[in-house]
């Protein structure tokens, strides 16, 4: 196999990032927009030791389950990367994405449910994080990326987030070629509060103050009656972090306020919310019924956030400790807690292994422990502490299958068994895909 060299390739199964997978005698290339099934003539882009890279140059045959991408920038933007696929070949590419994982990094071959898709998965973001910049011709553009380049691609409408967050988008934009501020922004950060169609917006710029600013505050709120809070957030850093440390309130409240599950939330400009408030709830009810709580446990919750997954479980719980290193989202957890009524619940600003390292060092026991870790999962002195308290439940809320698997297969091989395995389709149209897991203690 060499590079530049066209072969002709049947798709037989996809990556973990929805490439389709065709093997040339025996040999597996990686093909973006290729779908199970499909017989296509091949480029071969690049070569590796045991793999390669391909585009399609001509589909020879091609798949029932292939639909035309809606989004007019889809196949520049790296955002969404299974548009080219049905909804019912997504949901098979994630359920065995899941699976697959399980049954490879994690040596465990627990049933996987079928997975809880979304009704509609359109306009389901209640985020949008918006790069703005000046484009060669002096235009401003407000979009995304180009996949693997720092060229903003001008949007119009993403036709995932909510139709409120594209609304203020075009507003803003509008403004910033109104003011001719652009130059001083960075990103947009538009969060929407589905419960009650109320928005803040995050200028996030390079500047504390710049010409117009409360001009174009001012022409903002007059043309967007249902943003409520306009925050100005201050980002000199060089890197790729969004959000800088300084920030400044423009207009109206600190916070926003959602509503999810029958318990409100306030939204500040750096918390931490889930993105699909919709799917959020199936999600969270999954891990409230793996967590089977009759009112008299003692609940962990590593990784807390805001309190989401904490206040649920409280309804339920005796009581409910929940540990988060960021100390923002620990105290909209308390203030939340407290708007809410619920007094049964601690939050506490820490490090969540060292945290549970040192309950286990004071011998203290819970009955359900509830993780929901980011990407990279749980360290091991986070799981064996887990272990040293010895809950006769594990909720493990995933949104990585392969640290999802590893840290189930050292849960495993130390006295817990994986009883139910449930996907949860929280990000249609990308190869993302959320999971809760219950682990049980294996009676001795």
């Amino acid at each position: 196999m060499k590079k530049n060299e066209i072969v002709v390739g049947v798709c037989e199964d996809y990556t973990n990032e929805g490439l389709g997978v065709a093997k040339v005698d025996g040999f597996p290339l990686f093909v973006k927009g290729l779908l199970r099934g499909e017989r296509a003539r091949l480029l071969v882009m690049k070569v590796k030791k045991g793999y390669g890279f391909a585009k399609i140059v001509e589909l020879l045959e091609e798949s029932g389950e292939r639909q035309k991408p809606f989004c007019k920038i889809y196949q520049w933007c790296g955002g969404c990367q299974l548009q080219h696929m049905s909804l019912k070949e997504q949901a098979y590419f994630k359920q065995q994405k899941v699976a697959h994982a399980l049954r490879r990094i994690g040596n465990c071959e627990a049933k996987v449910e079928p997975i809880l898709a979304m009704d509609s998965p359109y306009g389901y973001r209640n985020k949008g994080q918006i790069p703005v910049g000046v484009d060669a011709y002096g235009e401003v553009v407000c979009g995304f990326y180009r996949m693997n380049s720092h060229d903003i691609i001008d949007m119009e409408v993403c036709p995932i987030q909510s139709d409120l967050i594209n609304t203020c988008v075009a507003v803003m934009k509008e403004g910033l070629r109104r003011f001719g501020c652009a130059a001083y922004f960075r990103h947009l950060l538009v969060k929407h509060a589905f419960a009650n169609d109320t928005v803040m917006l995050v200028w996030i710029v390079r500047e504390r103050v710049f010409s117009q600013m409360q001009e174009l505050c001012d022409w903002v709120v007059g043309k967007l009656p249902m943003v409520k809070s306009i925050v100005l957030n201050v980002n000199q850093r060089k890197d790729n972090v969004i959000l800088g440390e300084e920030e400044f309130l423009l207009y109206g409240e600190q916070m926003i306020y959602d509503t999810l599950g029958g318990i409100e939330f306030g939204i500040s400009a750096k918390s931490f919310y889930q993105v699909n408030p919709v799917q959020t709830k199936v999600l969270y009810e999954q891990a409230l019924a793996f967590a089977q709580l009759s009112g008299s446990e003692e609940v962990l919750d590593l990784y807390c956030g805001v309190g989401t997954i904490s206040l649920f479980l409280a309804q339920h719980a005796k009581h409910v400790t929940g540990i988060e290193i960021v100390g923002d989202a620990i105290r909209n957890a308390k203030e939340n807690a407290r708007r809410n009524g619920i007094d049964h619940v601690d939050f506490i600003c820490s490090d969540a292994a060292q945290y549970a390292a040192v309950l286990a060092e004071r011998g203290k026991k819970v009955d359900v422990v509830v993780v929901d870790p980011p990407r990279k999962g749980c360290d091991e002195l986070t799981l064996a502490s887990i272990l040293q308290m010895e809950p006769k439940r594990i909720v493990y809320v995933s949104c990585d299958p392969a640290t999802l698997a590893r840290d189930v297969r050292y849960l495993e091989e130390r006295g817990y068994e994986c009883v139910r395995v449930q996907p949860v389709d929280m990000f249609g149209w990308s190869y993302h895909v959320e999971c809760v897991v219950l682990m049980s203690k294996v009676q001795k």
